[in-house]
């Protein structure tokens, strides 16, 4: 199955580890990187989406406000948005799902859970 994702992070050893972990998982997925919310929100205005994985901590506009845009628009009304921290606390949580995050991962993690819950995600009903 093609799968589409947009990973979002300021931080570029992020990014590369993220579409490293997927390119070697599942080549055949498409993958997107943004630096910043603005750039995020360019190429969902122009992409079709099935997966965004968005940092919550970056200069700018943060996570929080890329993710309350992003389900603005029609396209991205229901396509899954991870939120990657490093900071879990619960107050980030709540924020997280007041904006219209699917789900809230800890960074780091590993390859295999990676891919199994983009999978999960992308396929259920």
């Amino acid at each position: 199955m093609l799968i589409t994702i947009m990973a979002v992070d300021d931080e570029p050893n992020t990014i590369n580890l993220l579409q490293i972990m997927i390119e070697m998982n599942r080549p055949d997925w498409v993958f997107h990187s943004a630096w910043d919310g603005e750039e995020a929100l360019e190429i969902a205005a122009h992409h079709h989406l099935d997966f965004v994985l968005l940092d919550i901590s970056m200069p700018g506009m943060d996570g929080i406000e890329v993710c309350e845009r992003l389900r603005a628009m029609p396209a991205m009304a229901t396509v899954p948005i991870v939120m990657l921290t490093a900071l879990d606390t619960p107050a980030r949580r709540e924020q997280s799902r007041a904006a219209g995050a699917t789900d809230f991962w800890v960074k780091p993690f590993g390859p295999i859970q990676l891919i199994a819950d983009i999978e999960r995600l992308t396929t259920s009903p």
